[in-house]
């Protein structure tokens, strides 16, 4: 089985964000452990003795919470190795997703929060049924998001996609309604949190530092980034960014990590 972890970012109600980002990370579910211990060792290394310390990319950025009184130079640092570690986990059994919805006035507030879960469970079931085509590895999936402000319309959402599929075909590979746990206390729900700020700095900012290793790592299939999409008026032809240029030009990422 593999599980998926996701969160959000950006605020799909707010005029002063243009993109509504959900990301996050399946593994294979003996992967997690291994994940969640490099985690907790990155801690151990900078903050010896301590409470478990949950890593939440936008407040270590900004030096919010329990991040006030950290360093500058020591927040970067830990927002690179928690990158780093992310990178180097066995890609067999580590595919990221991601989807950016660049908001309108007809794709917004729910909606945009609707999209994007239907895009991800079409994304995560498409890799799934990949494994069983090419390689007779048959694998069901589970979703775990974090808490947050759409809990039980998610388990809605996902359950009618399950059943009904979505405008795109059926969904047959995941094996329950989706599960939310709070992200202070899941590393890996960490992880996912720290991909979705990514995915957003990349677009809201047009900010690639946080993501330019990690790009790579999203779910690929001869060279098209099928599991990162971008979706909105501007995802058209003439788009550059990396989703849309890859699916023109596979195996490039295009002029924003020139």
């Amino acid at each position: 089985m593999y599980l998926l972890y996701l969160d959000e970012s950006g605020n799909e109600n707010d005029a002063g964000d243009q993109y509504f980002v959900l990301a996050g990370v399946a593994l294979f579910e003996r992967q997690t452990y291994f994940l969640t211990q490099e985690l907790d060792r990155l801690q151990e290394k900078h903050f010896p003795r301590k409470q478990p310390i949950p890593f939440h990319a936008s407040e270590i950025r900004a030096g919010r919470g329990l991040w006030r009184s950290v360093p500058q130079s020591t927040r970067s640092q830990v927002l690179t190795e928690l990158c780093t570690v992310i990178e180097k986990a066995p890609d067999r059994g580590r595919h990221l997703f991601g989807v950016a919805v660049e908001k309108s006035n007809q794709l917004y507030g729910e909606k945009a929060v609707e999209k994007a879960t239907e895009e991800i469970c079409r994304r995560f079931d498409i890799c799934l049924q990949r494994k069983y085509h090419e390689s007779q590895d048959p694998q069901r999936g589970l979703i775990i998001f974090s808490e947050g402000r759409f809990d039980a319309r998610a388990k809605v959402w996902v359950r009618d996609f399950h059943r009904r599929g979505t405008k795109w075909g059926a969904i047959n590979n995941l094996a329950d309604i989706p599960y939310f746990a709070p992200m202070k206390e899941s590393r890996l729900l960490q992880v996912a949190d720290l991909l979705a700020h990514a995915v957003w700095l990349m677009y809201e900012k047009k900010d690639v530092r946080l993501i330019r290793n990690l790009l790579p790592c999203f779910d690929t299939k001869d060279g098209t980034t099928h599991g990162l999409v971008h979706i909105g008026h501007s995802a058209v032809n003439e788009c550059t960014c990396p989703a849309c240029y890859s699916r023109r030009q596979p195996g490039y990422f295009g002029p924003w990590f020139s």
